[in-house]
């Protein structure tokens, strides 16, 4: 008889990294890799973050998007956005649970000297790798010790208690589990849900985003009120990081002569909310935004959550399918705060991973 998984993790990006942390019972985790796919459909205008420095990937799948306002990602690469993310997180609703991560991260408080950004919200603070002395931003890709690489096709169900996974590794093949945790970006997570008839033709997927500009100025500070939005700075030598793909200080001696020029790059995450809405296109294999009522812009931040299907958020969606499926990435985020995402994920993880436990 086919073994029967505990659980099932399904991605291997920040989310994921935290609930394998915090998971304490049996489970097994599967990543996906693009040469098991590489037959799927390249969507270059879903491909971002390809800088100097950065590991390349592609965004494969079967269904085109169609985007006017809108900007969406696909980071289909082992370790997900912490490839290439700042690392940014506001400890300040999740203090009592940074002592699990004593051991794995550092939580730095970000300056211009150490990190090369800024913020006057006293709770964004940076995760880095422990012991690192060039500011090395965490990366959750080497985190994962009972991980095989596989790409999820569709789920099915057996019964109200098993749950069956067809994956595609060197061929395809059947897992069973009794718990699935889904862990997958936005863009994966709606492609599996019409492969496995979860989203049906025709039905109108949205979601969620704090208003977002990026400015430049001379100074540090932006004349905005804390009330509107939380902004986050870049000194030059932060700007150089990102633009070149770096996840670490280099020279020290130049990084911190160019902190000295005064220019800065700001995100600024408004309070304000903006929606994105597409509508799946079963028999042109397309997924179409819906222009007309999809914010300018849309997705620029990467912060995009709290999907919903027709209206209904898609946590409910699946539990109506099995309620031994869990979701534990943005799109299952119901309510942020404007900035950072990372907290929420730890806090989403720990709070599903005390059910699986029990």
């Amino acid at each position: 008889m086919k073994k029967i998984h505990q659980n099932i993790i399904i991605g291997s990006g920040f989310s994921a990294f935290a609930l394998n942390f915090f998971l304490k019972k049996e489970f097994l985790v599967i990543t996906t890799k693009t040469s098991l796919i590489s037959n799927f459909r390249k969507r270059k205008n879903l491909t971002k973050y390809l800088k100097f420095f950065s590991q390349k990937f592609s965004s494969l799948g079967k269904f085109d998007y169609n985007l006017v306002n809108s900007n969406l990602h696909d980071t289909l690469i082992h370790g997900g956005n912490t490839n290439f993310w700042g690392g940014i997180c506001n400890i300040g609703n999740i203090k009592n649970l940074l002592k699990f991560f004593r051991k794995t991260i550092s939580f730095k408080k970000i300056s211009i000297n150490e990190t090369g950004s800024y913020s006057d919200n006293k709770y964004l603070y940076q995760m880095q790798k422990i012991n690192s002395q060039d500011a090395t931003i965490f990366n959750c890709s080497r985190q994962f010790k009972r991980k095989i690489y596989g790409h999820l096709l569709r789920i099915e169900l057996i019964n109200k208690n098993i749950i069956k996974l067809q994956v595609q590794r060197k061929k395809k093949e059947t897992f069973l589990c009794r718990n699935l945790i889904l862990a997958i970006n936005t863009i994966q997570l709606i492609e599996l849900l019409i492969n496995s008839g979860i989203i049906a033709d025709k039905d109108i997927v949205s979601l969620d985003e704090h208003k977002f500009k990026t400015k430049v100025s001379l100074f540090k500070n932006l004349k905005i009120k804390k009330n509107k939005a939380v902004v986050l700075s870049y000194s030059v030598s932060g700007i150089i990081k990102h633009a070149l793909g770096l996840q670490k200080n280099f020279n020290k001696y130049l990084f911190n002569l160019f902190n000295l020029i005064p220019f800065y790059y700001h995100q600024i995450f408004y309070k304000k909310k903006i929606k994105g809405v597409f509508q799946v296109q079963k028999k042109t294999k397309n997924i179409e935004e819906i222009s007309k009522i999809t914010a300018q812009n849309f997705g620029n931040s990467i912060h995009y959550h709290n999907m919903k299907i027709n209206k209904s958020d898609v946590g409910s969606k699946i539990k109506f399918f099995n309620k031994n499926i869990y979701g534990i990435s943005s799109p299952f985020i119901k309510e942020a705060t404007p900035g950072p995402i990372s907290n929420f994920l730890i806090k989403q993880s720990f709070n599903i991973a005390k059910k699986l436990n029990k």
